[in-house]
């Protein structure tokens, strides 16, 4: 079965900027609008854009030009939106890097990208990234300026702001040339939506990091159109702890604020009481965040005592009127999306309201821009109407390609990308998704969803989250594996949760392996996502 976008037709597509400069010159209509806000600084759509055509000059003149790969190493802040605005406007491809990545990590993922030139920060959170670079790149701490590095063989130059003392590290561009202005105009205006834009990283711990490269067409209009279908406006203010090197934080909240000129609300670090202090004296309008992150706030002491009227939209339900509160948890509005896609490639038809019971479970209509359609998985052919496969993507939200992978390992020869999800269109052209391939469990001859059961287990009172894996089984093929983390200061038992999963589930969808796991025992990729490989070893090991 193909989709087509649904939602709206494919023409609003038209009507979007389409590359970075386009943006900032939308934004200079409401110049005095915030962009950012923390606990510490306060960052108007104005100073934003004088700040990066400044540091966009000193990049120019300075040898960064289009496809210059320049990476972005600071917590969510104003100088990383400064530092990416600024290589964005004049066409270098920007590496958001990532501040959960050791220094290991790191450097392997500036060795793929290729990464020629570093702005980064001083630190987050108390932490150095100065010494996380130094520990993953052998040699540059006992270097100079003239960076010339195995490890990393294209990277010249690491600026870090405001200053450093490390004699690796070159000052921070400056430029009061004239001629700058002149020129750094110049280069924007040959800045066009076909140019590559930015490289999102995926890695794992182990493997090497998978780069996805969206254009400026592909991801700034995919953020425009997003937001007007979650009637985002200039008014909205908008809490995230996503991080903004991932493609959640840029797309869904970045290049969404710089669509409408809503507001940022950042934190370096999520504390439930200190956010819904934020949250209250910057009256958010809108909640994006982790199910736990909006499960801790809601289970905090402070969250009954914080004015939280303004909430509209978002994760966090339970601020919301109780008329647009979910009576149950699979009439929650969902969406489907991926780094390949920009972020969402589904969503709910309504946002930010509970679904009709129809639509039970269900994860949206297409975004304009994303075309799909649903193949067996084994012989690739397009199954009926209505009929369930693996789901494959195609159209202008799409990335333009993995970096260092050739387009016919990654396309199909039509243009498909196959996402390696599974799931069905209704009638109607809703998506129901059903899992993840890689990630289906067959139990003596049946396939299980861990996505449905951990939906099921997420259900249960007293349960935080739940994280279902396959284990390795002599007779069965594989059992069912269930790591749960209880609600904080809640003891639950095996039974009691075995009781409660039979009541919803068919029996040899029930986990018959449960450990109960503190928060920080569960293994994480540096994407934020559980390490499904690692957690299997973690049953194993006992």
């Amino acid at each position: 079965m193909t989709t087509s976008a649904s939602m709206t037709h494919d023409a609003e597509l038209d009507e979007a900027p389409a590359d970075i400069p386009q943006l900032l010159e939308r934004r200079r209509a409401e110049p005095d609008g915030e962009f950012l806000v923390t606990d510490r600084e306060r960052l108007t759509f104005a100073e934003a854009d004088g700040r990066s055509r400044e540091l966009a000059g000193a990049l120019l003149s300075a040898g960064v030009g289009k496809g210059t790969r320049v990476g972005i190493l600071f917590p969510n802040c104003a100088q990383w939106l400064v530092s990416w605005l600024a290589a964005s406007r004049i066409g270098a491809l920007t590496v958001p890097l990532s501040t959960f990545a050791p220094g290991a990590e790191l450097a392997r993922l500036l060795r793929h990208t290729d990464t020629q030139v570093i702005l980064a920060g001083r630190s987050i959170a108390g932490r150095s990234l100065i010494d996380r670079l130094e520990d993953g790149l052998p040699g540059l701490a006992h270097g100079d300026a003239s960076i010339a590095l195995p490890a990393a063989p294209y990277l010249r130059r690491v600026h870090v702001w405001p200053s450093s003392d490390r004699p690796w590290a070159s000052p921070w561009p400056t430029t009061s040339s004239s001629v700058a202005a002149a020129v750094t105009a110049a280069a924007e205006d040959e800045v066009r939506p076909a140019d590559d834009l930015v490289l999102v990283s995926t890695s794992g711990t182990t493997a090497l990091p998978k780069s996805v490269l969206h254009t400026h067409g592909s991801l700034v209009r995919h953020a425009y159109v997003l937001a007007r279908h979650r009637r985002v406006t200039a008014r909205d203010r908008i809490y995230s702890p996503m991080p903004f090197f991932w493609v959640g934080g840029l797309t869904m909240v970045v290049l969404q604020a710089l669509s409408t000129g809503a507001a940022i609300l950042a934190q370096d670090v999520f504390e439930p009481a200190a956010t819904l202090q934020l949250l209250e004296r910057e009256r958010a309008t809108f909640i994006s965040c982790w199910p736990q992150a909006s499960r801790a706030m809601a289970d905090h002491p402070d969250f009954g005592k914080r004015d939280l009227s303004h909430v509209r939209g978002g994760t966090l339900v339970e601020a919301l009127p109780s008329e647009r509160r979910p009576a149950e948890p699979d009439l929650m509005p969902n969406l489907l999306g991926m780094t390949e896609t920009g972020g969402p490639h589904t969503m709910a038809e309504i946002p930010d309201t509970p679904l009709p019971p129809e639509r039970r479970g269900s994860f949206g209509i297409p975004i304009p821009g994303a075309h799909h359609r649903i193949v067996d998985p084994a012989s690739r052919a397009e199954v009926p109407a209505g009929g369930q496969g693996e789901i494959q993507v195609r159209g202008l939200i799409l990335m333009d390609r993995i970096y260092k992978h050739e387009r016919h390992e990654i396309f199909t020869p039509d243009g498909w990308y196959a996402t390696g999800d599974q799931g069905w269109f209704d009638d109607a052209g809703h998506l129901h998704f059903t899992g993840r391939a890689g990630t289906l469990i067959k139990t003596a001859g049946s396939n299980v969803s861990p996505t449905e059961v951990e939906a099921v287990l997420d259900g249960m009172e007293g349960v935080l989250h739940s994280f279902v894996v396959g284990l390795a089984h002599p007779t069965r093929g594989q059992v069912i594996a269930a790591a749960v983390v209880p609600h904080h200061g809640t003891t639950l038992t095996t039974e009691e949760l075995t009781v409660y999963a039979r009541r919803q589930l068919s029996s040899f969808k029930v986990p018959t392996v449960v450990r109960f796991l503190e928060e920080d025992q569960l293994p994480m990729l540096p994407t934020g996502k559980i390490d499904r490989r690692a957690l299997v070893e973690v049953f194993n090991a006992g």
